[in-house]
């Protein structure tokens, strides 16, 4: 097992949020044990440099708000498929979009994402993040267990959905905390903002920039 300094900041409030159960694409072809030993680890990597990464971030006094705004963005998207989990989460109400529509909203769902959890930094102290194991859903995907390990109460289950980008890097798709997802939540919530204000996804977009607005 491998345990790491992680603030609580980048895995519950990105959880109560960021970004999947549809079946995407991770694995790569099936070539024995190695080969999936191999996407196994590639996967537990990736979550923990990106805790690590998080941790320096989070802990550097030399940074003001602006740079760790900044550098807190800069993680979110090298380490998840934004635009993957912005489409899930439209869920039906894709087929609803226009093109322009489309690259509006996961504009603005990525800044929502960023603006909204990097506002709770500050709320949060340093956590441990202790990673269990990886193991293959299926051929496209990789679920990486993990638990935060808190000074009182008991842990917290976090599982890493990971799946390989059209670029070919690996990327995380979805967060589940205590077995609710993430990306499935975020649906849920934009699913009943355009279904209850008469606009449809223009509304959700008009919500989004309000919520953006807000958090600024």
């Amino acid at each position: 097992m491998k345990r790491m300094k992680l603030c609580k900041a980048l895995s519950v409030p990105l959880v109560a949020t960021f970004l999947a159960a549809s079946p995407l694409a991770i694995m790569p072809s099936p070539t024995g044990a190695q080969a999936v030993e191999a996407a196994e680890q590639q996967a537990i990597n990736l979550v923990d440099q990106l805790g690590q990464r998080a941790v320096k971030l989070l802990s550097d006094g030399s940074l003001d708000e602006d740079a760790k705004r900044e550098g807190f963005s800069n993680l979110v998207n090298d380490g998840f498929d934004m635009d993957l989990i912005g489409k899930f989460v439209l869920g039906k109400y894709r087929r609803q979009t226009s093109p322009e529509q489309l690259q509006e909203f996961l504009s603005l769902f990525d800044t929502y994402m960023i603006t909204t959890y990097q506002k709770r930094i500050g709320e949060y102290a340093g956590e441990n993040l202790e990673i269990l194991k990886a193991k293959p859903l299926n051929k496209k995907e990789i679920l990486v267990n993990s638990q935060i390990i808190r000074p009182a109460g008991p842990p917290i289950k976090l599982d890493w959905r990971v799946r390989k980008s059209n670029s070919g890097d690996l990327k995380i798709i979805d967060l589940i905390v205590e077995n609710v997802s993430m990306a499935i939540t975020h649906r849920d919530e934009f699913s009943s903002v355009i279904s209850n204000n008469g606009k449809g996804v223009d509304g959700l977009i008009e919500t989004l920039k309000s919520h953006i607005a807000a958090a600024q």
